[in-house]
C-alpha cells in the first residue's frame, strides 16, 4: 500500500506513463519486485502493448525503475521489474536487455504476496509450425509490405520499429503511401523521433510535428498571451 501511495503521488509527465507506474506498483511486492507482461499491463490499463513498452523504458529512464533479464527453462525471456520509487527496490546491479542472467533465477513471492499477479515469461522464440504437404497447385502469396524498410534517413531505427508496431497493434498498419506521406512530414522536423514518441505515447494513428519543438518540448496550439505581435503596425496618435 505505501508504494501505491508513492507511486500515485509521484509526477511523471505524462497521464498513461502514470497509470502503468500505480500498475507495476498493485503488483509488486514488498520488495518492490513484480514480473507483469507487457500485454498483461496493456490489458489492465486499457492501452495499446506499443504504449506500455514506451512507457515502461521512460520510468527507466527516469529511474524510477530497474529491469532485469531473466531466462526462462525454455529459452523464453521475460523482464523482472524492480521500482525505485524511494529506494524501494533492492540494492542490487542492473543486468542491461542484452546480457544473459548469471546466479539463481529470482523466486516468486510466497505467503501474502503470492496473491499478487504474475505472469512469469513472456515468449521470445515463436513457435514453428511444421508444414503439411503442400498442395502443387497452391497458388503462391503476395509479398506483404514491410514499413520497417520505408524507414526515413532521419529516424532513428529502434524509434521507427516502435511506430511500426504502434500501427500494427491499432489496426492501422503502415503502407507503402502511409510512409511516403509521413517521412515528408517529418521531414525537416528538427526532432523527428520526439514526433513519433508523442503519438506512441497518447495512442495517436497520425503524426503532428508541429505540437512537437526543438528539444522534444510540446508546443501548445492555444493562443499566446506573451505576444506582442499584435502590436505591429500601430500607429499611436499625438
Amino acid at each position: 500500500m505505501d508504494l501505491m501511495v508513492k507511486a500515485m503521488k509521484t509526477k511523471v509527465g505524462n497521464p498513461l506513463r502514470k497509470l502503468v507506474l500505480i500498475k507495476l506498483a498493485d503488483n509488486a511486492n514488498d520488495m518492490g519486485e513484480c514480473w507483469p507482461s507487457y500485454q498483461h499491463i496493456a490489458d489492465q490499463c486499457e492501452i495499446n502493448r506499443s504504449t506500455v513498452r514506451k512507457h515502461i523504458k521512460n520510468l527507466q529512464e527516469q529511474r524510477l525503475l530497474r529491469i532485469e533479464n531473466r531466462e526462462g527453462p525454455k529459452g523464453n525471456s521475460s523482464n523482472l521489474y524492480f521500482l525505485t520509487i524511494g529506494d524501494v527496490g533492492r540494492n542490487s546491479t542492473p543486468v542491461g536487455p542484452e546480457s544473459t542472467a548469471v546466479g539463481p533465477q529470482p523466486t516468486p513471492p510466497v505467503g501474502p504476496e503470492s496473491t499478487r499477479t504474475s505472469h512469469s515469461f513472456e515468449p521470445v522464440i515463436e513457435s514453428v509450425e511444421q508444414s503439411v504437404a503442400k498442395a502443387p497447385s497452391a497458388p503462391k502469396k503476395i509479398q506483404k509490405f514491410d514499413p520497417l524498410i520505408a524507414r526515413p534517413l532521419y529516424v532513428s531505427e529502434s524509434t521507427w520499429a516502435d511506430w511500426c508496431q504502434h500501427r500494427r497493434e491499432i489496426k492501422k498498419p503502415l503502407t507503402a503511401t502511409t510512409c511516403a506521406k509521413q517521412a515528408k512530414t517529418l521531414a525537416g522536423h528538427p526532432d523527428p523521433d520526439a514526433v513519433i514518441n508523442q503519438s506512441i505515447s497518447n495512442g495517436w494513428t497520425g503524426l503532428f510535428p508541429d505540437k512537437v519543438g526543438t528539444g522534444g518540448r510540446s508546443v501548445s496550439s492555444g493562443p499566446d498571451f506573451n505576444s506582442t505581435k499584435w502590436a505591429e503596425g500601430l500607429v499611436v496618435s499625438p
